[in-house]
């Protein structure tokens, strides 16, 4: 047993994970709401540092005597999947729970998780994100917690900034892929349901979501996500093939959204869209707040419709990876979805 290893009696229930790179403006953030949980076991928090050239490593460890944390060094390979699958090595912990560094979980994140996490191996928590129709006087959040891509609706999958699963199950499937730059989160949930697993929903672990606002950032961030997109669609053609043909039809377009939404505010406000905007108009300071944010609401999709373009034009796929094979598809839809039935010869 090795100094860093505790005793079998003093084993963490879970490890939270929190991958980081250059974080040092926001981490201090996500490690104070950290700091506000309470439950009744022993945890752990892991800052995976990827190599951070900015105080990052110094501002978590700065933090180890007001949380059970540890800084490991995560810089081999860089990426947030090889930071992710480096903290999880470095875990003492049964159950993974993963966070980002610019987020921030609410103070009963944890005590909503674990019970769930206990009982299934893999949970997808909630996205709170700050609505554009939101101003200071009626915030006004949207709650997200699975996805689903359009061409392979049966499958959901977790964004890895709110994904817990069990320290099992994530080595059984083979961790996060390390070549993926975007849409590791995707391929990992994939691969855990068509080994078996089944991803279940913890509305109630709330993460307070960060979205980037600058429009460069935003075009380069989505760019990332329609390349992942593609070469997710690339590595997966014969698990879609298979599908396509059990489903008989094209994918329903309602999946096309691909998002579990549910409007909530925090404070008295009108429940329709219309109901809100009269409202704000009623008000100079809310008119003002919410001229701001639609502005910016606006702005932000100009800049994630250009990222997409261009991820779909630029960047080559990597077809030497080897494709998942049908037949685990063809397992999973005999097992998981009876009533998706295979066209018979």
């Amino acid at each position: 047993m090795t100094p860093d290893t505790p005793s079998e009696a003093a084993l963490p229930a879970v490890s939270v994970i929190v991958p980081a790179y250059n974080a040092a403006s926001t981490i201090a953030r996500q490690l104070e709401a950290l700091s506000r949980q309470r439950v009744d076991v022993e945890w752990e928090v892991i800052v995976s540092d990827n190599g951070s050239t900015d105080r990052t490593a110094d501002i978590a460890r700065s933090w180890a005597g007001r949380l059970p944390l540890r800084v490991v060094d995560a810089s081999a390979r860089r990426g947030p999947s090889s930071a992710r699958n480096a903290g999880a090595a470095a875990a003492h912990a049964p159950l993974l729970a993963f966070c980002d560094a610019d987020d921030a979980v609410a103070d009963d994140w944890l005590a909503h998780l674990l019970p769930t996490l206990e009982a299934n191996d893999v949970v997808v928590t909630c996205a709170r994100i700050e609505s554009p129709f939101s101003t200071t006087e009626r915030p006004l959040f949207d709650l997200v917690t699975t996805l689903r891509m359009p061409f392979l609706p049966e499958l959901p999958f977790g964004s890895s900034s709110r994904l817990a699963v069990s320290a099992e199950a994530f080595r059984r499937v083979g961790r996060f892929d390390e070549s993926l730059r975007t849409g590791e989160d995707v391929d990992l949930s994939w691969r855990l349901q068509l080994s078996g697993y089944r991803l279940h929903e913890c509305r109630d672990a709330l993460i307070d979501h960060h979205h980037r606002s600058g429009f460069i950032a935003t075009v380069r961030q989505y760019a990332g996500y329609q390349r992942g997109r593609r070469e997710l669609q690339h590595r997966y053609a014969q698990v879609i093939d298979e599908f396509n043909a059990a489903r008989g039809t094209a994918p329903d377009p309602d999946w096309e959204a691909g998002v579990v939404n549910a409007a909530q505010p925090t404070v008295d406000a009108p429940s329709s869209r219309m109901g809100r905007v009269v409202a704000y108009l009623r008000d100079p300071d809310e008119r003002r707040q919410f001229a701001r944010r639609v502005m910016q609401s606006g702005r932000l999709r100009a800049a994630r419709s250009l990222g997409l373009f261009l991820g779909r034009i630029v960047g080559r796929i990597d077809s030497s990876q080897q494709q998942v094979p049908a037949s685990l598809a063809r397992t999973y839809i005999d097992r998981e979805r009876p009533f998706v039935r295979r066209p018979t010869s």
